[in-house]
């Protein structure tokens, strides 16, 4: 009878892993994501997500912005969690792009819920096009597990 109320027992731990929710503070899964974003018409990106080292704590995770296409450049950053929210604050040589090819470096500020991945962009630069002022825009993404 023990061994029978020990199996019942192990298969309830085991569907009740399946089913309940991650704890509030549990990591990100590490692994690669497909960024999509309504930011890029030419370029799509991949995040490699792995643990932040030396931290290794549960609100840290290491990205890795891999291009697709090679004329753009990549980034990496640490994404740090504040409550259900991931912050990642990298500087791209070409986050701006302008009409006629030119190119100026941003900071992005890349935010995302840890629940649904789904999140913004918020890309800030210090000279506009052909000299013009400051500015932000945003994006809205999606990670999607690959």
């Amino acid at each position: 009878m023990k061994p029978l109320k020990g199996a019942i027992a192990a298969v309830l731990l085991a569907v009740a892993g399946m089913v309940a929710p991650p704890p509030a503070n549990a990591m990100m899964m590490l692994g690669n994501y497909d960024v999509l974003t309504n930011r890029y018409d030419r370029a799509s990106w991949v995040w490699y997500v792995m643990a932040c080292i030396p931290e290794k704590t549960t609100d840290c995770v290491d990205v890795s912005g891999i291009a697709r296409l090679k004329y753009y450049y990549e980034y990496e950053g640490k994404a740090h969690l504040d409550g259900n929210t991931y912050t990642l604050v990298v500087d791209v040589p070409d986050g701006l792009r302008c009409p006629f090819g030119q190119v100026l470096p941003s900071r992005d500020t890349y935010t995302w819920d840890q629940a649904t991945l789904a999140g913004e962009i918020n890309s800030t630069y210090d000279v506009g096009c052909n000299g013009g002022p400051p500015g932000t825009q945003f994006w809205t993404f999606v990670l999607q597990r690959l």
